[in-house]
């Protein structure tokens, strides 16, 4: 058989097999046929913030945000396309895993060989994706830093250099850190090439010059078009000056969270959960380091070995935990874990018992994990719901109950507050008019935001407040700084509670104000009273 032949059936057997990844990962995201399952998170404070968006208001001047407004941007995108359905997070979800699945495939196959080439990408799609179900900043950063790295893979020729640099920066269009250690672990491996094959200065400044310029393409405009509209000081605060000084008061978001955020299954799944839990954290960033070493010891002895194409998917693995390494949750940690996946099924092939063991046992739990997921998505739904945006299906008895009973009682349209949480804006199309999106119990929250927040819930008379439970932690566990007091009493004073849900948030109505509005919404669903 010709080379060109079995290079096509190859081919033809990776389509399929990232196809089949892909319809892992629909059928974790949709129950079948197409009803999509509501996932919250974090993903709705972008959906949100596109909505806000699509009215008029301007980030950062009307509503906070933290990171640059890319994800904002392509919702609002679709959005203006599609309207706000309920599907858009999931279907955005089943786009990035399969993208992602193929960009593994197709880095591995510059080092791997035969079945080992998808590997990485089973395993990455099972025991990472299907769990990290949250349509998030994070996810289409990594999304544009992978594929900057797929097209850096073959070779590094000044358009490849290009592509890639532009690409790094419209993963900081997304991610305002992510993007910037890339190109920064990229122009190291520049420089390390450079040197190793003893190339002339222009071939360097070349590269430089052509992934520096099309870095700052997307990322100049953007930036200097939202100085323009809020204000130098105003988008330097939010992007920068404000998570750099409170980001780490949030308990998940310092240190402290790493290996803290263990698996919560029940039953058998608990000890699967566990031991991929504790797999990834062995594996990132140790594999890493171990790697750097294996090239010093090895590299000259087999120079057989693609150590440029090595060199550069560890450098990029690091980058994409070195910006996370701040505030290493299992998310982050977990998201970033493809090029690790490569690194540590390249060393497996190497001959011996215990690689092949080792080799054996990966197949059988990322096949494994990639059959059970989809299996226990499908048949652990708690029941669906029509909602104003379309039909949601849900994972868990307390969500569903939860949105059950908001959706008798909140209005599509209508100014409403979820205190500490963002997951219920989206799915009950209502409106948040104060400034944050979100409230937290510790130096996170400004003071100045939560001031904010009581004038524009007096201003609007909102009906209704979604209290976290979590925001009123015995004063023993609370962290230093919550500035929340002034809230809780406009609560206690203007509201009262009309539901307490079985998670301990409490549902807060708004007392009888002579004062209100003569438009007020009214309920037409069943009277709480």
């Amino acid at each position: 058989m010709s080379i060109q032949p079995r290079t096509g059936i190859m081919k033809n057997r990776l389509a399929l097999l990232i196809l089949a990844l892909g319809a892992v990962i629909y059928l974790c995201t949709f129950i079948w046929p197409a009803v999509p399952i509501y996932q919250g998170y974090n993903a709705p404070i972008f959906l949100t913030g596109a909505i806000r968006m699509s009215e008029g208001q301007v980030i950062y001047r009307d509503f906070f945000e933290l990171t640059f407004p890319g994800t904002e941007f392509f919702y609002l995108g679709l959005i203006k396309l599609l309207g706000v359905r309920a599907w858009i997070p999931n279907a955005a979800l089943v786009a990035m895993g399969t993208s992602l699945a193929w960009m593994g495939a197709t880095i591995s196959r510059r080092v791997l060989t035969g079945p080992l080439v998808v590997l990485p990408s089973i395993a990455f799609t099972s025991f990472v994706f299907v769990s990290d179900l949250d349509a998030t900043h994070h996810w289409f950063s990594i999304v544009a830093v992978l594929a900057g790295l797929a097209l850096l893979i073959e070779e590094r020729t000044v358009e490849r250099a290009a592509g890639a640099g532009l690409l790094f920066g419209v993963a900081t269009c997304f991610t305002q850190t992510r993007g910037p250690f890339a190109f920064g672990a990229f122009v190291v491996f520049l420089v390390w090439e450079f040197k190793r094959r003893r190339e002339p200065r222009r071939w360097l400044l070349h590269r430089l010059g052509a992934a520096t310029a099309t870095f700052l393409a997307p990322v100049v405009p953007l930036a200097a078009y939202y100085i323009w509209k809020v204000g130098f000081g105003l988008f330097l605060e939010c992007t920068w000056v404000l998570p750099i000084r409170y980001y780490s008061s949030i308990p998940r978001n310092n240190m402290s969270i790493y290996m803290a955020d263990q698996p919560d299954f029940s039953g058998w799944l608990e000890g699967a959960a566990l031991a991929i839990w504790l797999f990834i954290h062995l594996l990132v960033p140790l594999v890493y380091l171990i790697f750097f070493a294996r090239y010093l010891r090895l590299a000259k002895q087999h120079p057989e070995e693609p150590w440029d194409r090595l060199m550069l998917i560890n450098l990029m693995g690091l980058s994409l935990f070195a910006s996370i390494a701040f505030t290493p949750n299992w998310f982050k940690i977990s998201s970033s874990t493809l090029p690790a996946l490569i690194i540590f099924v390249w060393f497996l092939k190497a001959p011996g018992k215990l690689n092949k063991a080792l080799r054996s046992l990966l197949w059988f739990a990322a096949i494994s994990s990639a059959v059970a997921q989809p299996l226990i998505a499908q048949t652990s739904s708690s029941g669906e719901l029509n909602t104003p945006i379309g039909r949601a299906a849900f994972n868990d008895d307390e969500r569903y109950e939860k949105y059950r009973c908001l959706l008798q009682v909140v209005h599509p349209g209508e100014t409403y507050f979820h205190a500490g949480d963002v997951d219920t804006y989206y799915l009950l199309d209502v409106r948040n008019s104060t400034y944050a999106a979100v409230v937290t119990p510790d130096d996170w929250t400004r003071p100045e935001q939560v001031r904010g927040i009581v004038r524009s819930l007096s201003k609007q008379h909102v009906r209704f407040v979604l209290w976290s439970a979590w925001l009123d932690w015995p004063p023993a566990d609370k962290p230093a700084g919550d500035h929340l007091g002034p809230l809780r009493a406009y609560l206690r004073e203007h509201y009262r509670i009309v539901k307490t849900f079985t998670d301990g948030d409490e549902l807060w109505k708004r007392n009888p104000d002579r004062d209100s509005p003569p438009n007020a919404p009214v309920s037409s669903g069943p009277p709480i009273q």
